[in-house]
């Protein structure tokens, strides 16, 4: 199903200006699969994000209200029609997802940034650098392969997905990165006592988690190819500063904690400028095609999706921001959409097709 054909249907409240927090809203998608074994859309709905109480009016925390995303829900398990109604933020943490990272045996995972969902299949997008974390910061070492680099096997870095809203308890899955995607190379320093250096040509990464267990579907988000015009409103989704948190994952991957909180901010803000040709002229220091935009971003937010104002699709991911300032860079979805992600085939072949279940928007 093409969105686009259904597009009319969703108006967001909007206002003359910068839009306050009463009218964020966003446009998701209900997939499931069905008999014969297609990923399907059955049901749509636009989700409006309020605030709580006491928030800012461009940054907030959402303030959960129930939602039926369909009168006909549909699916192959009890889980899996669990998927078609829940609290705005519990509907919106099928699509976006926090990035853990963690040591085998240890005891404790750390947030390293945000993720989303682009296909049923389990493809998801974060930001390269979120990927380098544990590189970076130095708590886990990188070995040469044939095929390229990878991390020590004791580390473990993937997503938390919810996987049983009814309980009433913060049950989720940790599902690993089985591979990513991200596009650059490295450089070796001439001084002894510095290691190699990750130069990305852009600061998108793709990723690849397992399917849902018990009949449930991941649910992606919709992706435009729409670069943002100066001025222009963003909506920005992701784990603001989430925090440490102690873990016990049992042998199928189930985590559960009773610390464990996963609350969704929205960062309300205006495109200032755009680099679509950073690739070649290095105006920013940002990787690759990007924009400047004018939000609250905190860190953990990394690699979070950054919706057009019309809250219908993703049109970038977050890139760098400067801590307690409105002021932020987001990579443009443009610069990966054509690139081999598995197989020679790409994220337009995955729109192309049916073999992934990715939304196909032509706005």
């Amino acid at each position: 199903m093409r969105i686009a054909d259904i597009w009319p249907k969703f108006r967001p409240a909007r206002r003359a200006g910068l839009e306050m927090a009463g009218d964020v809203s966003v446009l998701k998608t209900l997939w499931s699969r069905g008999r014969d074994g297609r990923w399907e859309v059955a049901g749509l709905k636009g989700l409006a994000l309020k605030s709580k109480p006491g928030s800012e009016d461009d940054y907030f925390a959402i303030d959960p209200r129930f939602e039926l995303m369909t009168s006909r829900p549909r699916g192959g398990s009890f889980l899996g029609l669990l998927q078609s109604f829940g609290h705005t933020d519990l509907l919106l943490q099928q699509s976006i997802l926090p990035v853990v990272a963690f040591m085998e045996g240890g005891n404790t995972a750390r947030c390293i940034g945000t993720a989303f969902v682009v296909s049923c299949s389990g493809y998801v997008i974060t930001a390269s650098h979120v990927l380098m974390d544990p590189h970076d910061s130095g708590y886990a070492r990188l070995t040469q392969l044939p095929q390229g680099r990878a991390f020590e096997a004791n580390l473990n870095i993937g997503v938390i997905v919810p996987v049983n809203p009814a309980s009433g308890r913060e049950e989720a899955k940790f599902l690993p990165f089985e591979r990513a995607r991200y596009w650059g190379e490295w450089k070796q320093s001439p001084l002894l006592h510095e290691r190699d250096r990750f130069e990305m040509f852009t600061d998108i990464a793709v990723c690849k988690v397992a399917e849902l267990p018990d009949g449930m579907v991941h649910q992606p988000l919709n992706l435009s190819l729409r670069t943002f015009a100066d001025g222009e409103i963003t909506y920005t989704i992701g784990y603001a500063e989430m925090e440490d948190f102690p873990i016990d994952i049992a042998a199928d991957g189930r985590l559960s904690t009773p610390s464990l909180k996963r609350e969704l901010f929205v960062s309300v803000g205006e495109t200032v400028q755009s680099y679509p040709q950073n690739h070649l002229l290095k105006d920013v220091p940002t990787p690759g095609p990007c924009f400047n935009y004018r939000a609250k971003v905190p860190g953990k937010m990394s690699g979070a999706p950054i919706f057009g104002g019309d809250g219908a699709v993703v049109r970038g991911v977050v890139s760098r921001s400067f801590s307690g300032e409105r002021d932020a860079y987001g990579a443009m979805l443009t610069s990966v959409m054509g690139l081999p992600v598995t197989e020679g085939r790409s994220l337009f072949d995955f729109m192309n097709d049916s073999q992934e279940g990715m939304p196909r928007v032509d706005i």
